[in-house]
């Protein structure tokens, strides 16, 4: 019985030989690493990052009308857009943390509820302070999107597949500044400005639903950020020192920053100072935009034949060449400059972010695996933060508009351009995790 009950000695010993290690699973981040780009999934993202260019451009043509239904200046009225920016600055800083501790998909809820009402509030209200303090509040909702959206494709993709990424996500937001100033005209039409933020208040709940249909957790628990809540300001301080941040991130965010500033004065520019309608001024708005959309699609083309670094350094001198040509007109023919000139050196400032905002990007959150939230919040920040005082400083200039406006552009710009020069030139992106 014994001998028919007892395994033969080979068998016991393959029994008690320690079991060779598997691999480890991969997990969903891992695998769309070494895939094809989720692209419906990205553009799904560029879907809810839209409804912060909507709410800056779309009530643009609208300046003039609630100026006068407010009893103030249509420049009075435009410092409604750097309040925006405010709510824009400190949203991000606070979401990005607060994403990096407990993930993607909560605070896109609490942002786009809270745009939602602010937007109702602008909606409503017959005071002008109101309606900058509700623009604060709908810009503190709306920023949540860029944030988490960012730190949502940095966790799954690669450096080069980032840059992919932004520049298709780029896409479909980029119809928001193309469509959104000619929409605003087309409500004034019809209707008056109270019913532009009406519209995004249903813009805000449908990317609710987006989010709660669509958007998936990409932070997995592991890569959560578990450092004390009180270490926040010193975790930032770290990152702006951290050289494969700081030069990118600055760099590009006085770049488009500057774009920033011309939102704030395109109104006075183009309708105030040249006398363009309306509807009109939505086509010339959406032009720039569609060159920076244009442009970031042939980004995608050129990641694939040329580094990264090389094509952000090229759309920086081409946004300087620009912003130079527009300071120059500005001081030789002042208000008396040829409109398709002024317009032409814009467009060229304008569309150059298509090269560099994707690429400024994807270098800055490359090697910032664990804190990617608090990465593209401070990013998105100083973008908004020189729209804000840029913006400013503009009403405080006695100058021309165009010269105002050219000054502002070539100083924001050829600044950027030096950060984007100082870039490490041997910063090896693939070794990025």
């Amino acid at each position: 019985i014994n001998h028919k009950l007892t395994p033969p000695r080979s068998y016991a010993l393959i029994m008690s030989a320690p079991k060779p290690s598997l691999p480890n699973k991969p997990n969903a981040a891992d695998r769309v690493r070494s895939a094809d780009l989720p692209v419906a999934w990205i553009m799904m993202l560029g879907l809810i990052v839209a409804v912060g260019p909507l709410s800056i451009d779309m009530y643009l043509p609208a300046l003039p009308s609630m100026a006068e239904d407010f009893g103030v200046s249509t420049a009075f009225m435009a410092n409604s857009v750097p309040a925006y920016f405010l709510g824009l600055v400190f949203g991000q800083l606070f979401y990005g943390p607060f994403s990096d501790r407990v993930g993607r998909v909560k605070p896109l809820y609490m942002g786009m509820i809270l745009y939602v009402i602010a937007s109702i509030v602008c909606a409503t209200t017959d005071n002008e302070y109101v309606l900058f303090i509700g623009r604060t509040f709908q810009a503190l909702g709306a920023c949540v999107g860029a944030v988490v959206t960012r730190a949502a494709i940095r966790d799954r993709l690669t450096a080069k597949q980032t840059a992919k990424a932004f520049s298709i996500m780029i896409l479909v937001m980029g119809l928001a500044p193309i469509l959104a100033p000619s929409l605003g005209a087309l409500f004034l039409k019809f209707f008056n400005w109270h019913s532009i933020f009406w519209f995004l208040a249903a813009f805000g709940a449908l990317n609710l639903l987006l989010t709660k249909f669509f958007f998936f957790e990409t932070l997995t628990e592991e890569n959560r950020n578990v450092r004390p809540a009180k270490e926040v300001l010193s975790q930032y301080w770290d990152l702006l020192k951290d050289p494969t941040f700081n030069y990118p991130a600055i760099g590009g965010g006085l770049l488009m920053g500057a774009m920033f500033v011309y939102i704030s004065s395109a109104s006075e520019l183009i309708m105030d100072t040249y006398g363009v309608s309306a509807t009109h001024f939505g086509w010339l708005f959406g032009m720039n935009a569609a060159g920076f959309v244009g442009l970031t699609q042939l980004n995608q083309w050129l990641t694939n034949r040329f580094r990264i670094l090389s094509i952000l350094r090229f759309g920086a001198m081409m946004q300087v060449i620009s912003a130079a040509a527009l300071f120059v007109t500005g001081i030789i023919f002042g208000t008396d400059a040829w409109l398709p000139l002024v317009l032409a050196c814009i467009f060229f400032c304008i569309a150059g972010l298509g090269l560099t905002q994707p690429n400024a990007s994807a270098i800055a959150l490359a090697f910032q695996k664990r804190r990617a939230g608090m990465a593209s919040a401070l990013q998105g920040s100083l973008m908004f933060s020189v729209g804000i005082f840029g913006g400013l400083l503009l009403n405080l200039f006695p100058l021309n508009p165009v010269l105002k406006i050219g000054i502002a552009l070539f100083v924001l710009m050829s600044l950027g351009a030096y950060l984007i020069w100082q870039i490490d030139r041997d910063l090896d992106l693939d070794t990025a995790e």
